[in-house]
Parts: structure tokens; C-alpha cells; sequence
């Protein structure tokens, strides 16, 4: 008596098994239906080109030359990245030296510079047209550097933090001598 129980149950659980996948596959999004959504493709990607690695390696290497060169003293700190990965450093600076940033945006778009504490620098935008923008940064401790890319920007920046001369007291004149 029990082999009719068991085909009965056998196509009532593939019944079910089928039912709940074609749930599952229609219920995947549980947003808005009307609304269109894109899918990602192969396709897609070949029209909108993601820039290769080979350009952007370009670009990171047209960046450095251009930190490169001006003219600096010992370096600290430095590097490139791509525009939409940004810079983002925590140097430790000395207190009493002063120290300069130099860097540079090659590609489309902008940046923007923020350095914090705001004693030790400035704001400042960063156009991606291969412009040097250069700052005075105070050393006082940790500082936090950060350029982030305006949305929709691309390419590839390059800076440098040097340090500068450090803030020198005048000797005393020594007396008696």
C-alpha cells in the first residue's frame, strides 16, 4: 500500500520544486516593475569603453612626469592613482617644518583637495587638464590628505609631499666669548 503513496508524492514535490524556482527567478527584484533597468552585458560595455589599462597607465605616467617635473627637496611621500580611486594619506609631520604638496590631474573631470586639520593646509580644487596645484602644509603632527574626484572624472593623478626647509630659531649670540 505504501508504492501509490510514494507516486503520488513524487510528482507533487517536482510539481512544488518547479513552483518555487519560477517563483524565485520571477521575484529576484522586489522594486519597481514598471521601471527599466539595465542589465549588465558585454555588449553594453563595448559601447561605453571602461578606459583600458593601457591608457591608463599612460595617463598615470603623464601625470608623474608632470610632478616630476618641478623642482622639489627630499621626498616624503608620493605617488599616482587613478582619478575615481583618489589620494587618500595620513603622513606624520614633523612639527616646525613645512612641508610642500605638489600634484597634478591628467585626464577629463576634477578633483577636489581637502587637508585637515585646515592649520596645516587649504582646500583647493584640481582641475584634470595637467595643471600643478602646490601647497603649503604645516607640519604639526598627523595630517590627513584626501582628493576625490568630481563625478564623472577621469584619468589619473600624481603628487608628492616634500619637505621644505625647516622653521630654523636664530641662535643666541654666545656672550663672553
Amino acid at each position: 500500500m505504501s508504492q501509490p503513496i510514494i507516486r503520488r508524492t513524487v510528482p507533487a514535490c517536482a510539481a512544488a520544486a518547479a513552483s518555487v524556482l519560477l517563483l524565485a527567478s520571477c521575484s529576484q527584484d522586489s522594486g519597481d516593475h514598471g521601471a527599466a533597468r539595465p542589465t549588465p552585458s558585454r555588449q553594453a560595455d563595448s559601447r561605453s569603453p571602461a578606459p583600458s589599462a593601457a591608457s591608463e597607465d599612460r595617463l598615470i605616467k603623464q601625470a608623474t612626469s608632470v610632478v616630476e617635473s618641478v623642482p622639489g627637496d627630499a621626498l616624503l611621500e608620493g605617488g599616482s592613482e587613478r582619478v575615481g580611486d583618489g589620494i587618500h594619506t595620513h603622513p606624520v609631520l614633523h612639527r616646525g617644518t613645512t612641508y610642500r604638496l605638489v600634484l597634478t590631474c591628467v585626464g577629463r573631470g576634477s578633483a577636489h583637495l581637502t587637508v585637515l586639520p585646515e592649520k596645516s593646509g587649504s582646500d583647493a580644487p584640481v582641475p584634470c587638464d595637467r595643471s600643478v596645484v602646490q601647497q603649503r602644509i604645516n607640519g604639526d603632527g598627523p595630517v590627513r590628505i584626501d582628493v576625490v574626484a568630481a563625478e564623472g572624472s577621469t584619468g589619473a593623478l600624481a603628487w608628492r609631499i616634500s619637505s621644505s626647509t625647516p622653521v630654523v630659531t636664530a641662535p643666541s649670540s654666545p656672550s663672553g666669548s
